[in-house]
């Protein structure tokens, strides 16, 4: 016997001797590592936005709250505080045509009414660590499953660290600012990482859950119902019919609590808030395509061409999740992408968490093509819109043409790296499945 065996084995007999349970053992050196990485990064990113929020305290709330590229009609916190103060006084906040936003935010706002600014502030940092550690656990869930699955033969697996998907998060600009200018859209953000995660995880309700708050705070969230619900029945026998009772609870459940509000503050709550959102009632500059284009559009085509902006962006759910089926997840990424480009009220926010999503797919940089082409037409056009703002309405030396050029340009770089990042995971299925195809070119005819 060597005496590494009989080491094992005195050790055995210790462990019988003491009742036969073994220690519990604790978590691998790195797996310490990391997470003290990620709590370092989440309180370098409160210590960022508190140190902001202390030295240019009346800048941001001033400045911040007023901006078009970052607070929309239906995300403008300055809008919340006018329905807030309608509600504390017994008036419904849906009847001054102000207020456009969901009853879950008065909710959720009723007990911060009344105290200090600096609560509100707190609640909007903590949100912005709740979704980067949730970006983090949803990056960790993901490199689990990829270590599992056949990858390209003789690649060498890289996956992000949470902490650094977390980081590149907390402190990206656009999300900095989101936060400071104290959007509501954080809130839908929040759910919609939520509803990825438990998704991923197989916790159907959850996802579903989460689906249905997102869609009330923004009603586009609705198109992820369709990856979630491939995503939780990944392993299921009958999964067209797990499937479909999935996409029944999320309707249900989105009814109830439409009905619910409906009841409580009556029809106006649907016009205000749906309604308003579908039918692009308000036509104040954002960074999207729909103000500018009715604007100028003729009354007697308005209807018409809602239906076709609103069609554009909607009809990708069931194409998109169908074709990554395999890949419902990055489905999901692709759809938060489409939403940020084509939604009706975008702002800066939608494009930040679009961004915290693709270091998820690290893998997928080698394959993509115009990531210096996007970057740089993203960087014009979030550079080139306050420029033409100040311009258009502070100096009035410019028109609504000058921002709506830097939109287009904004817009049109989303569209490029949602191109690119999308033909990036064809091209690697194509090498997982036809490794002989590596070094060939696709030409598709």
């Amino acid at each position: 016997m060597t005496a590494t065996s009989k080491k094992n084995g005195d050790a055995l007999v210790d462990a019988l001797r003491s009742g036969g349970t073994a220690k519990k053992t604790s978590p691998p050196p790195t797996a310490q590592a990391e997470s003290a990485r990620l709590a370092y990064v989440l309180a370098l990113g409160c210590v960022v936005r508190i140190c902001i929020l202390v030295m240019f305290g009346n800048l941001v709330h001033d400045y911040l709250p007023g901006r078009v590229e970052l607070s929309t009609p239906v995300t403008s916190f300055k809008r919340l505080s006018e329905g807030l103060h309608l509600s504390a006084h017994n008036i419904s906040p849906y009847n001054g045509g102000v207020f456009h936003q969901s009853p879950l935010l008065l909710l959720a706002f009723k007990g911060l009414y009344y105290l200090p600014e600096a609560f509100c502030d707190a609640v909007y940092i903590a949100m912005d660590v709740v979704i980067a550690l949730g970006l983090a656990k949803l990056a960790g869930a993901r490199a689990a499953r990829a270590a599992q699955q056949v990858g390209v033969p003789g690649e060498t697996r890289f996956a992000c660290r949470p902490s650094v998907v977390a980081a590149l998060y907390l402190f990206n600009p656009l999300v900095v600012a989101t936060s400071l200018a104290k959007s509501t859209i954080v809130f839908s953000h929040a759910a919609i990482i939520g509803a990825l995660y438990f998704g991923l995880q197989g916790l159907t309700n959850w996802a579903v859950v989460c689906t249905a708050i997102a869609t009330h705070l923004s009603l586009y969230p609705a198109m992820l119902i369709a990856p979630i619900s491939l995503m939780t029945h990944a392993a299921d026998v009958h999964r067209g019919r797990a499937i479909t009772a999935t996409v029944l609870k999320f309707i249900a459940l989105v009814l109830l609590l439409h009905t619910l509000f409906v009841a409580i503050y009556g029809a106006e709550y649907f016009s205000a808030t749906v309604d308003f959102t579908v039918r692009v009632s308000d036509l104040q500059p954002n960074v999207g395509l729909f103000w500018y284009f009715f604007i100028e559009i003729f009354d007697e085509f308005r209807a018409f061409f809602i239906v076709v902006f609103q069609l554009t962006a909607l009809a990708f759910a069931v194409p998109v999740a169908y074709r990554f089926r395999h890949e419902p997840l990055f489905g999901g990424v692709l759809l938060v992408g489409i939403m940020s480009a084509l939604k009706s009220y975008p702002a800066w926010g939608d494009l930040a968490l679009f961004l915290g999503l693709l270091p998820i797919y690290e893998d997928l940089l080698k394959y993509t093509q115009y990531v210096f082409l996007s970057a740089n037409l993203l960087l014009y056009g979030v550079g080139l819109a306050p420029v033409f703002w100040h311009l258009w309405i502070e100096q009035g030396s410019g028109n609504a043409n000058f921002f709506y050029a830097a939109t287009l340009v904004y817009v049109f770089g989303q569209i490029t790296l949602l191109f690119d990042v999308g033909s990036a995971m064809l091209r690697r299925e194509l090498d997982i499945h036809q490794p002989e195809t590596r070094t060939r070119t696709v030409v598709q005819e």
